[in-house]
C-alpha cells in the first residue's frame, strides 16, 4: 500500500485494524448520515464527523469519501507510480506534488480514473439539483474543490493535486473540531453538575460534593500509567497481548505483528491498537464513574503522542526505520516517564469555564443565578406564630431577625409591659398583618 493512502487521508476502514467497541454502530451511523444528505441535497464537500457522547470511536468522514477511495485504489494498482511515491518527501506529497508524476501512468489506468471523475460529477450534479429544488435556486451552491472544474472529462494532475491537499485540510479541521468538541463536552457536564448542586440545601450539597470526589478517588485508584511509545508499554503489549515471553522481545517482530494490514507501516488505527491495556488500567467499560468518551479521547491523545515522538517526517505514517530510530521506543533503562491523564491535565481554562456556562444557563433559560449556591436571596421572611389572645407587640419580627438584630444592632431602649386592660395610644395599637403560619423552616 503506497503511502499516499494516509499521507493524504486516504484511509480506507477496510484495510485499517480490526474495529474497536462500536465501529459496526458507526458505521450504521455514517450511512444513515450520508442518506439524510442525500435526501436535504446539501451540495458541498465539507467533512463530518461521527458523534461521540457515547464514546464511539472518531473516524474521518468526507462527502467524496467514495471518489477518494476509488482513485486510490486505482493509483495503488501502477507499480511504477508506487515507487515514485516512496521517493518524495512528506511536504512534496502534502503539497499535491506527486500529481506532477502521473503522465507515466498506463492509458488503461487513467480510463479508469476518468470513469472515477465522471462518477463524481454525476454525484455532486444529483446533489447540486436537489439543492435547487430545496433552497428555490441556485444561490447557495459551492463549487466544489477536490476536483479539477476546468476540465470536467478527464482526470489529470490538477485532479489528483485537489485532491490531496483538499483531504488533508480536511483532516487537520476534523482534529481540531474533535478536540473543541471534547472541551465544550466537558464543560457541559462541568455546567450541569454545578447548576444541579446549586439547587440543593447544604446537607444535600456537602454529600453530593463527597460522593463525586470519592468516584473521582476510585476512578484515580489504578496502577500507574506506563509511557505510551516507551519501552516499557510496548514490552507490555508484548507479553500481555501478544502472549510472548518479556525476555525475547524483538522490535522488528513487535512491528510486523503489530502491522495488521502488512502495508509496513503502522497507521493510525494499528497505532490506537497498541493503548487498549493502558486505557484498560484507567476505564472500565461496566463502571459508573467512567466516561467513555474521555477514554476515546485519552487513547487519541497517546496517538497523537507517540506520533509525534516517532513520526519524523510527518507523514502520519510510522514505518520500520522511525520505530527503529526512536530512542524511547528502543531505550531499555528501565526510566518510563509515566503518562498524565486527562484527569491531571486542565482541558479548559476558569475564563473558558465561566463563559461557557454563562451562555449555556441562557440556553437552558436557567435565569442569572443558575449557579449561586446561596439561597438567602431567595428567603421569603418567617412570620411568628400569633397567639391572638394577647395585645398586639409594636414593631414586632420574626424570631430569626430579632436573634440577628440582638447580636448587630445597638441595644434597644426596653419599654415598660402593658398592664392588662390597659388602653394604649394610638401609634402602639397598630396590628400587624399576619399571613397564614408557615414551617419556620420554609424558604430554607
Amino acid at each position: 500500500m503506497i503511502r499516499l493512502l494516509l499521507i493524504a487521508g486516504l484511509i480506507v476502514w477496510t484495510n485499517a485494524a480490526p474495529p474497536l467497541r462500536n465501529q459496526q454502530e458507526q458505521a450504521a451511523q455514517a450511512a444513515q448520515q450520508h442518506d439524510q444528505q442525500a435526501q436535504t441535497g446539501h451540495a458541498n464537500d465539507q467533512q463530518t464527523t461521527t458523534p461521540q457522547d457515547d464514546g464511539s470511536k472518531h473516524g474521518y468522514q468526507f462527502t467524496y469519501q467514495k471518489y477518494l477511495e476509488e482513485v486510490v485504489k486505482i493509483l495503488e494498482s501502477d507499480p511504477k507510480f508506487n515507487e515514485k511515491m516512496r521517493g518524495m518527501n512528506e511536504a512534496d506529497i502534502k503539497a499535491g506534488n506527486i500529481a506532477d508524476q502521473i503522465h507515466d501512468l498506463d492509458s488503461s489506468v487513467f480510463d479508469r480514473l476518468h470513469k472515477a471523475k465522471l462518477d463524481e460529477i454525476e454525484r455532486l450534479r444529483e446533489q447540486i439539483q436537489k439543492q435547487i429544488e430545496v433552497d428555490g435556486g441556485s444561490h447557495n451552491i459551492k463549487m466544489p474543490d477536490h476536483i479539477d472544474v476546468e476540465q470536467w472529462d478527464k482526470f489529470g494532475k490538477e485532479d489528483l493535486r485537489k485532491l490531496i491537499k483538499k483531504t488533508v485540510q480536511d483532516m487537520e479541521t476534523i482534529d481540531v473540531e474533535r478536540k473543541k468538541d471534547f472541551k465544550e463536552y466537558e464543560m457541559k457536564k462541568k455546567a450541569e453538575e454545578d447548576h444541579k448542586l446549586a439547587q440543593m440545601d447544604a446537607q444535600e450539597r456537602e454529600r453530593a460534593l463527597r460522593e463525586a470526589e470519592e468516584a473521582k478517588k476510585r476512578h484515580n485508584e489504578h496502577e500507574k500509567l506506563k509511557h505510551p511509545g516507551g519501552r516499557e508499554q510496548l514490552e507490555e503489549v508484548w507479553e500481555e497481548k501478544d502472549h510472548l515471553d518479556k525476555d525475547s522481545y524483538d522490535p522488528k517482530t513487535f512491528f510486523a505483528l503489530h502491522d495488521l494490514n502488512g502495508d509496513g507501516y503502522w497507521n493510525d488505527d494499528e497505532l490506537e491498537a497498541l493503548f487498549q491495556l493502558e486505557l484498560e488500567k484507567m476505564y472500565n467499560e461496566t463502571d459508573s464513574d467512567d466516561d467513555p468518551r474521555e477514554r476515546m479521547e485519552e487513547m487519541y491523545r497517546m496517538r497523537e503522542h507517540v506520533s509525534k515522538q516517532m513520526d519524523k517526517n510527518g507523514d502520519r505514517l510510522i514505518s520500520l526505520e522511525e520505530f527503529l530510530h526512536d530512542t524511547e521506543a528502543q531505550a531499555d533503562d528501565g526510566k518510563d516517564e509515566g503518562w498524565k491523564d486527562l484527569g491531571q491535565e486542565q482541558v479548559y481554562t476558569d475564563k473558558e469555564l465561566e463563559e461557557f456556562e454563562r451562555e449555556y444557563a441562557k440556553e437552558q433559560g436557567w435565569g442569572e443565578h443558575a449557579y449561586e449556591t446561596s439561597t438567602a436571596a431567595y428567603q421569603q421572611p418567617v412570620q411568628p406564630v400569633v397567639d391572638h389572645n394577647q395585645q398586639p407587640v409594636h414593631n414586632a419580627v420574626p424570631p430569626q431577625q430579632a436573634q440577628a438584630q440582638q447580636v448587630h444592632q445597638a441595644p434597644i431602649e426596653q419599654h415598660p409591659p402593658v398592664q392588662t386592660g390597659q388602653q394604649q395610644p394610638y401609634e402602639q395599637q397598630q396590628p400587624l398583618k399576619v399571613d397564614t403560619p408557615k414551617d419556620p423552616s420554609y424558604g430554607i
